[in-house]
């Protein structure tokens, strides 16, 4: 186990009506100003909004709202947001919505106080030294942001996706109540319960030492989410599992999943550059797609921790396989869910194009400049082609 100093700064609040807490939670803060962020119409629509800016109206909390932002979002809504935030001078930013909204209030939050383009922050030719607080009500659970250190954004124009990772990206709060979730469309809780698997999933896959007290946690989190896909499958209006989803969703990506261990991401590298060329590609979908691929081309080199998941998380125990046998039917089973969840596995099912594999590869390589690192050997440009050939 690595040395280690872990610290999570954002309160939760969870469960039924602690949206209505939302003023005196700002007012405990001494928010005079606030921008809020939100989607396109589900927070509107579920009635939410109004709840929100009637109970800061009663705290004369003053408000302006900034809408429309979509899923995989793209940084123009990070420049206008910024300009918009200059403009209005809250001394709080507060998100409404998914990761999407998340991850667009923790740049504009992070750029405020940077004169410069903040796509510098994505690409990691700026540092931020201060930010606005971020504030978070949620209402999807998938990308883990509300109490996260990431915000990823795309620059669609210039192939370009990519996270950004920063202690000022910890969300102050983060309200949770699940029922906001029950609107969703069953394929955005599918993609979601993917994202939050391979949040833990990658982490799990850094390397352990014996009795790695995170990857006892991993385990259990990952058979929990598993179990809670089936429930949705089968009534998407469980509540009880939603919640248990929503609650999955905040652990899964907050960094205890590898606490004492690296974190490194290879899966999240192949897929953010099939949505920076595919944009209408959600992101679960493209982890779903490429995890057979990468995990097939790492099994022998660790084939020990593959064992460990299908036998620990997926209970496969059959007498008459050897290890090797089982960590293959491991990586198929997961695959197996994911399809059960309606999320197909291959990049042609999406309408990527067989001559676009060659411009992935050079995405996820910075144009052959770079290799993704993995500890038991990164992968180069060839590799990655061969993958995606074979999530072709």
């Amino acid at each position: 186990m690595n040395n280690f100093i872990f610290q999570i700064p954002t309160k939760l609040f969870f469960g039924e009506d602690q949206e209505y807490k939302i003023a005196d939670i700002l007012q405990t803060l001494n928010v005079k100003k606030v921008l809020i962020l939100i989607g396109q119409k589900s927070v509107i629509k579920s009635g939410l909004l109004k709840i929100v800016t009637d109970l800061l109206n009663e705290k004369e909390i003053e408000y302006q709202i900034y809408k429309g932002i979509t899923p995989n979002p793209e940084i123009h809504f990070v420049r206008e947001g910024v300009k918009i935030a200059k403009g209005f001078e809250p001394n709080f930013i507060l998100a409404i919505g998914g990761g999407s909204v998340i991850d667009v209030a923790k740049g504009i939050a992070c750029s405020y106080f940077y004169d410069g383009d903040p796509l510098n922050l994505f690409n990691h030719t700026y540092k931020p030294t201060t930010a606005l607080p971020v504030g978070v009500i949620l209402t999807h659970a998938a990308a883990g942001s509300e109490m996260s250190t990431s915000a990823v954004i795309s620059d669609s124009k210039n192939n370009f996706k990519q996270g950004y990772n920063h202690h000022l990206n910890r969300p102050t709060f983060a309200i949770c109540n699940p029922k906001y979730t029950l609107s969703l469309p069953i394929y955005q809780t599918a993609v979601g319960i993917v994202d939050i698997i391979m949040h833990t999933l990658e982490r799990y896959f850094n390397k352990s030492d014996e009795f790695e007290v995170s990857d006892y946690l991993a385990e259990g989190l990952l058979k929990g989410v598993i179990n809670v896909g089936y429930a949705l499958m089968e009534d998407e209006n469980n509540l009880k599992a939603r919640a248990s989803l929503m609650l999955f969703s905040s652990l899964s990506h907050c960094g205890i999943t590898n606490i004492g261990k690296d974190g490194f991401f290879p899966i999240h590298v192949l897929e953010h550059a099939i949505s920076a060329l595919y944009p209408s590609v959600a992101h679960g979908a493209g982890l779903a797609v490429m995890w057979g691929p990468w995990a097939r081309n790492y099994l022998e080199k660790d084939t020990a921790k593959f064992y460990s998941f299908a036998q620990n998380v997926l209970q496969i125990d059959g007498p008459n396989l050897n290890t090797l046998e089982t960590a293959k039917l491991g990586i198929q089973q997961l695959s197996d869910y994911f399809i059960h969840l309606n999320v197909k596995i291959r990049l042609r099912d999406y309408g990527v194009k067989k001559e676009d594999l060659v411009t992935l590869a050079k995405i996820a390589t910075k144009n052959k400049t770079s290799s993704i690192y993995h500890y038991t050997g990164s992968l180069t440009y060839e590799d990655l082609l061969r993958m995606y050939e074979e999530a072709y």
